[in-house]
């Protein structure tokens, strides 16, 4: 297993490969879809693209990578509105995506991946973290030391307060993979982590 972190576009957002046994997963690919598709070799499958919620600097190379390499489209749908080109208002952070969008939901298999899916609202109505072996990929939910922002459109402070007490059962020595800024651990994030800490 291997991940490839790509910090690009405006506001540096960690777009993610996932390698495993020649098999690929692309997380969050925000922008220059010719830059991510350089970290897969011509022996792997792309198995799938995951988008962890709607925001456009998570989403905004999906449609490329989906027509480069035919994978299907993976993100909750309660982010639907957020990607929908028939949606004529847009919600700032949002742009369209043409493909059609697969419900990420539970405990399901893509490809050769099986992940689960932890429902965590808040930062939008449908944000979600994928946690695969002993990787979670956080999205905009949980950042080292901070949490991702509650006042944009369908962002809701008291449910990301309730998401974030999912964290709590989850393993210490999970490695925690955000959307923006350097990894860490859970284990690290409920003992440094101020809002973390807040909820016990």
């Amino acid at each position: 297993m291997k991940v490839d972190v790509l910090p690009i576009g405006l506001y540096e957002e960690n777009s993610y490969v996932l390698h495993d046994h020649g098999h690929v997963l692309f997380i969050d690919p925000g922008r220059y879809a010719k830059k991510i598709a350089a970290c897969v070799s011509e022996k792997e499958t792309v198995d799938g693209i995951i988008l962890t919620h709607g925001h456009e600097d998570h989403t905004g190379a999906a449609d490329d990578l989906a027509d480069l390499y035919g994978c299907p489209v993976y993100m909750s749908l309660n982010d639907l509105i957020l990607v929908d080109p028939k949606n004529p208002l847009r919600a700032g952070y949002d742009a369209p995506v043409y493909h059609e969008i697969n419900d990420l939901k539970g405990d399901m298999t893509i490809g050769s991946f099986r992940i689960s899916v932890i429902e965590t609202p808040g930062h939008t109505a449908g944000s979600v973290c994928i946690r695969f072996r002993s990787l979670l990929f956080t999205g905009d939910t949980l950042f080292a030391s901070d949490i991702g922002r509650t006042d944009l459109f369908s962002g809701d402070e008291r449910q990301m307060m309730e998401s974030l007490k999912k964290f709590r059962d989850l393993p210490h020595d999970l490695r925690v993979l955000p959307g923006h800024g350097p990894a860490s651990t859970i284990g690290r994030e409920l003992m440094n982590n101020p809002y973390l800490v807040m909820i016990g």
